[in-house]
C-alpha cells in the first residue's frame, strides 16, 4: 500500500481516504504568482532585503519563515540554472506553492533550462523532452549531474531505470532535491505535485522491461533520509515519510564509526525547521536512539569523549539521556 502525503503535512497509508496526488500540469498557466492578498503581502516583504521591524511580531515571524523557505528553494537550483526568488509562487496561507513556481519557471526559462529545473523537482515528462532540439537533448544526456543526465536518459531509454534509480536517489538527496528524491523512489507528494517515475514508466512505455516489484537496493527512503541529515538538508524531511533508518546505518557508517559532526546534525538544526515540520524533533530523536542502539559500545564511548573534548554540552546531555532511558 502506497504512502501518500496530504496538504495538512501528514502521511497516510489509507489510500481510500486520502485524495491521490496529481502531477503538475500547465492547466493553470495564467494563474497569479500568489493565491491570496495575504500571500501576496507576505511575498512582498519576504523579497525585501532589509530588516522588518514595523509589523506585528506574528507577521514578522511568518515573513521570516517564508523568506527562509524561499532561500532554501533558490539554493536548490543555483548551481544548475538561473533561478530568481521572484519566480517562487505563494499559497493562500503564505506557504510556498510549488505548482505556481513550476508554472512561472516554465514561462520564464528556456526549454533546456526548464528541463533541468524539472529534473531537479521530479516533474520531468516526455512532453518537456519533446520541446528540445537535438543539440539540447545531446547536452542534457551527457551533462555532469547524475540526476539530470539520468532523467534525460529515461526520456528515450526507460529500460535504464533499474540501472540509474539507486544513484539518482542518493545524488538527489545529497543535493537536497525533494521532488527528484520522491520521483525516483516512487512517491507522489501532494505538496510537490511531482511525477512518480515508476508509475509513469510502467504506464507510458509498453515495451519497458522494468520490474517495479523487485527494485534493487532496499530502503531507498532510509538512505535518502540519512544523506539529507548528513548534508543538513532538513527541508527534504518534510516531504519524505518518517521511515526506520536502522537498516541503513551500515550504508553511511560502513566502519561502524559515527562522527560527532553527524550526531550534532540530529540535535542542532534550524529552529525554523521545527516550525515547518512539527515532527522533526521527535523524528531526529528516534534516529539518534536507533543509531546509539546500533553502535558498538566502544564507538559510543569514543563519541562521548569527542563531545566532551569539544565541550558540546547539548550532545553530551542528549547521549546520556538516551543511554539512561535504554537502561530502564
Amino acid at each position: 500500500m502506497a504512502l501518500i502525503y496530504n496538504h495538512f503535512g501528514t502521511w497516510s497509508d489509507n489510500v481510500e481516504t486520502v485524495e491521490p496526488a496529481q502531477p503538475w500540469s500547465l492547466n493553470d498557466y495564467d494563474e497569479p504568482i500568489a493565491s491570496s492578498l495575504f500571500g501576496l503581502c507576505l511575498r512582498y516583504f519576504a523579497l525585501r532585503e532589509e530588516e522588518i521591524t514595523d509589523l506585528p511580531k506574528s507577521m514578522i515571524e511568518k515573513i521570516e519563515i517564508l523568506r527562509y523557505d524561499m532561500e532554501v528553494v533558490a539554493k536548490m537550483h543555483e548551481a544548475q540554472v538561473i533561478f530568481k526568488l521572484s519566480w517562487i509562487g505563494i499559497g493562500k496561507y503564505g506557504n510556498i506553492d510549488w505548482t505556481k513556481t513550476y508554472t512561472r519557471c516554465y514561462r520564464e526559462m528556456p526549454p533546456d533550462d526548464f528541463f533541468i529545473f524539472a529534473a531537479i523537482n521530479g516533474i520531468a515528462t516526455r512532453a518537456l523532452w519533446e520541446r528540445l532540439d537535438e543539440s539540447e537533448r545531446h547536452h542534457l544526456s551527457s551533462i555532469s549531474s547524475d540526476v539530470i543526465r539520468h532523467t534525460a536518459v529515461l526520456m528515450f531509454n526507460p529500460t535504464a531505470f533499474n540501472i540509474v534509480q539507486y544513484k539518482s536517489v542518493l545524488v538527489a538527496a545529497q543535493n537536497g532535491w525533494p521532488g527528484a528524491v520522491c520521483a525516483w523512489i516512487g512517491i507522489q507528494n501532494n505538496t510537490l505535485s511531482n511525477v512518480d517515475y515508476i508509475k509513469e514508466l510502467a504506464e507510458d512505455f509498453e515495451d519497458s522491461i522494468i520490474e517495479t516489484s523487485n527494485l534493487p537496493h532496499g530502503n531507498n527512503p532510509g538512505k535518502a533520509t540519512l544523506l539529507a541529515i548528513r548534508e543538513g538538508h532538513y527541508h527534504l524531511l518534510r516531504y519524505l515519510p518518517n521511515v526506520d533508518t536502522a537498516d541503513s546505518f551500515d550504508f553511511l557508517f560502513m566502519d561502524g564509526h559515527v562522527s560527532l559532526a553527524f550526531f550534532r546534525k540530529l540535535t542542532h538544526f534550524p529552529a525554523i525547521e521545527r516550525l515547518l515540520n512539527e515532527e522533526l524533533s521527535d523524528y531526529m530523536e528516534s534516529v539518534a536512539r536507533a543509531l546509539l542502539n546500533w553502535m558498538p559500545d566502544s564507538e559510543i564511548q569514543s563519541l562521548q569523549q569527542e563531545a566532551n573534548a569539544a565541550g558540546d554540552i547539548q550532545s553530551i546531555s542528549f547521549i546520556n539521556r538516551i543511554l539512561k532511558d535504554n537502561d530502564k
